[in-house]
């Protein structure tokens, strides 16, 4: 059946104006037609009940339905390698019903650079079982091998020899199962372009399929590559800080990446698909609007002229996010999206604002006011939702609370200027809910709201509904509703107040999210 797809496709690109010369560039060849939509791209970086890491949010299928209102064409999201596949194949079915094409990408294993041929054979295996387990699925869903292996040890040019024998490990083990499956092959590093050459070629890619077929032969894979510029290294940091770009060469660091790439293509002479399955810089309100015009139509230009696919990083991942240009209660930066597809979204899906609302370890979003609260994360069959829950044990006469405000962390996690993590908007009602249990059976919680500068309580459940939260043995969801009246705040602060009562309570998949019958509708 997919041959017979594929037959169609070499038919329709052949035929269709504007498809054929998409990546027209060397040795011709009629590449997959999904490469086109990696073209309108955006990164979706967010969690799963049963993976993930403290500073991301749930995955939320309202996060697609965003993204296709939006006009991008496709998604990108992450699978770690030791993660179960459900849950991102709930991901694949969310994209594909919203008509997006999505790019699951591998985040790999630190053992593997201290021991790259145990990597040859684990990443072989992860992608030979992912690929028997999803190969029923459309061409619109893309494999992309491994990022960033800098990021997992393998440095720069040295990393470079090791992790090529894993990615081609990977590669023939797909073909193996499925021979039309859209592939993209990093490049060394941080999927830089300067390392595509001499290693992202058929001396290092040496697997086959079809009666011999190679690298150059598949139009079914493409390369990915990475670059955020200009930066440090750039003498110029706009993309990873908050210079200005007045008075510097900012264009030639950008330029750099993108030919470094074209050049790789023209030596090797076919033309392969390339995707920048990574770029983006920080965004904050004191940004000046004209110098992200400026840089942003400098990369757009560019892409078109070298016939670069492109993924902006990142959409979604919280609200605080310095790279992020997607807010839960406001929606796109509309002067990005201007750029990157033009549409202007005229409706607000409600979704959650709570980072690490399944407590994963480690934690840095969630506080505690009192160290004498005992803190414990439960991993396992025990979690009431996912793979992990909270225990607090607090003694009796200790007052605290547990909660999750805007973050303070080092490097990017210091955070751009002015962003924060939850806002409460005016007129807007907010769902707060949690499942809960406590060792006794009489355990209590109360809900607070505060602003995180003044400390002013903006809401209080127990005022408001004149008694505790009481929370039984057996687990349960709570939820509590509140209006926000006053005028928006920013910086708001979530605190699950436990009182003075000694009790063990044990704490899962906290959220909150603008109530389903209030989703805003946006000025066009």
């Amino acid at each position: 059946m997919k041959k017979c797809l594929a037959a169609i496709a070499v038919f329709l690109c052949a035929s269709t104006p504007g498809i054929s010369n998409e990546f027209s560039v060397g040795r011709s060849r009629v590449n997959a037609p999904v490469f086109k939509k990696l073209a309108k791209g955006i990164n979706i970086d967010t969690a799963h009940p049963d993976a993930g890491v403290w500073p991301k949010i749930q995955h939320d299928y309202a996060h697609f339905q965003a993204v296709a209102d939006a006009a991008f064409d496709s998604v990108r999201v992450m699978i770690p390698f030791n993660a179960n596949y459900e849950s991102t194949q709930k991901q694949i079915k969310d994209a594909l019903s919203n008509e997006l094409a999505i790019v699951v990408c591998m985040w790999g294993s630190p053992v593997w650079a201290g021991n790259p041929k145990l990597g040859e054979q684990q990443i072989a295996d992860k992608w030979r079982a992912l690929a028997e387990a999803w190969k029923e699925f459309p061409n619109d869903l893309v494999f992309e091998i491994l990022n960033e292996p800098q990021g997992i040890g393998f440095m720069k040019t040295n990393g470079a020899e090791k992790v090529m024998p894993l990615y081609n490990a990977a590669v023939q083990a797909i073909r193996d199962v499925d021979p039309d499956r859209p592939i993209l092959i990093g490049s060394p590093g941080l999927n830089d372009a300067e390392f595509l050459d001499p290693y992202v070629t058929d001396k290092y890619l040496t697997y086959t399929f079809d009666d011999g077929k190679g690298f150059y032969e598949d139009a079914n894979t493409g390369v990915a590559i990475h670059f955020y510029s200009p930066k440090h290294k750039d003498g110029l940091n706009f993309a990873m800080w908050t210079q200005s770009l007045k008075g510097k060469d900012w264009k030639s660091p950008i330029l750099t990446e993108i030919t470094n790439a074209a050049k790789w293509r023209d030596r090797i002479g076919v033309n392969i698909p390339i995707i920048t399955t990574e770029w983006g810089c920080w965004q904050f309100t004191q940004r000046s609007e004209q110098e992200l015009s400026q840089w942003l139509d400098y990369h757009m230009s560019n892409f078109r002229t070298y016939k670069l696919g492109n993924m902006w990083y990142t959409g979604i991942q919280n609200n605080q996010r310095s790279f992020g240009i997607f807010d839960s209660e406001l929606g796109w930066n509309q002067t990005v999206l201007d750029k990157l597809t033009g549409a202007r979204p005229t409706v607000l899906p409600a979704i959650s604002q709570v980072i690490n609302g399944e407590f994963f370890s480690p934690d840095h979003a969630w506080g505690l006011t009192s160290d004498k609260i005992k803190r414990e994360f439960i991993h396992g069959t025990q979690a009431f939702s996912g793979s992990s829950m909270l225990k607090l044990t607090i003694p009796d006469g200790v007052q605290g609370q547990l909660y999750l405000q805007t973050y303070k962390g080092k490097n990017e996690y210091m955070g751009a200027p002015a962003r924060t993590l939850l806002h409460l908007i005016k007129g807007q009602t907010y769902l707060i809910s949690f499942i809960a249990a406590s060792d006794d059976g009489n355990g209590q919680i109360k809900l607070m709201l505060k602003n995180a500068n003044t400390g002013d309580t903006l809401y209080d459940s127990r005022q408001t509904e004149h008694a505790w939260i009481e929370v039984g043995k057996e687990p349960r969801t709570y939820t509590q509703l509140y209006t926000h009246n006053t005028e928006t705040e920013m910086d708001v602060r979530l605190e699950l107040d436990v009182g003075s009562r000694g009790q063990v309570l044990y704490l899962d998949k906290v959220e909150f999210i603008r109530h389903s019958q209030s989703t805003q509708r946006l000025s066009k």
